[in-house]
């Protein structure tokens, strides 16, 4: 095919503009000025041709880094299928809103499958892939920021706290040397509430020791706590919702600053007790194997939530029990667990 179109030349390196028009034939390509001087050629190989995009002029760059801009892109698209380029999808689905459509659908089909089934195993290999310093510093980090903001010095005394410690030694005595360290703080704002960091610190608030009667409740809660630690609950809450943070861990293989700044985000988990239902139920589940092992009743983690339920509610302050499944579910999960 031979043709020519009008439109503009910009020469390279300069801002200069002209008119001029573009000849066509086979798979050859020259640009002419207005007097019929030649100003650049190539064949169509070497030539970068733009994707048409409705009425948007199309801009064909040359190798000398110079370009030719023309609105003439029936045209161009004429001779482009007459040497057998075949069109762009991008200009294949310009103006056929139904193709767009399903292409939009398809693309959010295919996001939402990957948040929903792709990010969640993916979290879970990096948060047990991490190195134990990055999970020091980042512990160390939360548990500093939540004992400016919203903790504060432990009431208990030395007897109670040493007394809590031997009960969860003597329970658990397979748990001796488990990388776990249980700390006190009073709760002030957060109220009746625990915890786990991801280097294994478990923090109880005095309001929930004051709040629970019976030591099982209390090992019940500690079993709970101490599952969120082996699964790995907080990281790989943090890393979901931060799949960038996750995906550039994969690709470069190294705790990048963007990963440290999306861990940094720890402090919040803890605060709005933003478990996920998946992640509690995991949680229970491990306290109930935990108890069970150790000759108690699941039953008694039963026991702390009804306490705490009704203590407080469902919509008031306690953030440690609020989150999903809801509390009913949770019990009877207990109670079914002990029979």
């Amino acid at each position: 095919m031979k043709g020519e179109a009008k439109g503009k030349y910009l020469n390279a390196g300069s801002s200069r503009v002209q008119d001029a028009c573009i000849f066509f034939s086979g798979k050859e390509l020259s640009v002419v000025d207005e007097f019929g001087q030649k100003l650049v050629s190539a064949s169509l190989a070497e030539v970068n041709i733009s994707a048409r995009l409705g009425n948007v002029p199309r801009l064909l760059g040359f190798p000398d880094e110079s370009a030719f801009e023309t609105r003439e892109n029936d045209l161009v698209d004429e001779w482009l299928k007459s040497v057998g380029k075949s069109r762009s999808l991008v200009s294949f689905l310009d103006g056929k809103i139904r193709y767009a459509l399903v292409s939009l659908v398809l693309t959010v089909l295919l996001i939402l499958g990957f948040v929903s089934y792709g990010i969640p195993p993916l979290a879970e290999v990096v948060a047990h892939q991490l190195p134990d310093d990055l999970l020091d510093s980042t512990s160390e980090f939360s548990l500093e920021l939540l004992d400016r903001l919203v903790l504060e010095p432990t009431e208990l005394s030395t007897e109670r706290k040493n007394e809590i410690h031997g009960l969860v030694r003597r329970t658990f005595p397979e748990l001796s040397n488990p990388g776990y360290r249980l700390v006190f703080r009073r709760g002030a704002n957060l109220g009746a509430n625990a915890f786990a960091l991801p280097d294994g610190v478990i923090v109880f608030t005095d309001e929930l020791i004051e709040m629970l009667k019976s030591d099982a409740e209390i090992l019940a809660v500690f079993a709970h706590e101490y599952g969120h630690v082996v699964e790995r609950h907080s990281l790989r809450q943090v890393l979901q919702d931060s799949a960038i943070a996750v995906l550039s861990f994969l690709v470069i293989g190294e705790a990048t600053d963007t990963l440290q700044e999306s861990l940094n985000a720890l402090p919040a988990v803890f605060m709005h007790g933003a478990y996920s239902r998946e992640f509690e139920s995991e949680a229970d589940d491990y306290a109930f194997r935990m108890l069970s092992d150790a000759g108690l009743s699941p039953h008694s983690l039963g026991d702390a939530l009804r306490r705490l339920h009704e203590e407080h509610g469902e919509g008031e302050g306690l953030k440690y029990f609020s989150s999903h499944p809801p509390f009913e579910d949770r019990i009877r999960r207990a109670t079914e667990a002990s029979r």
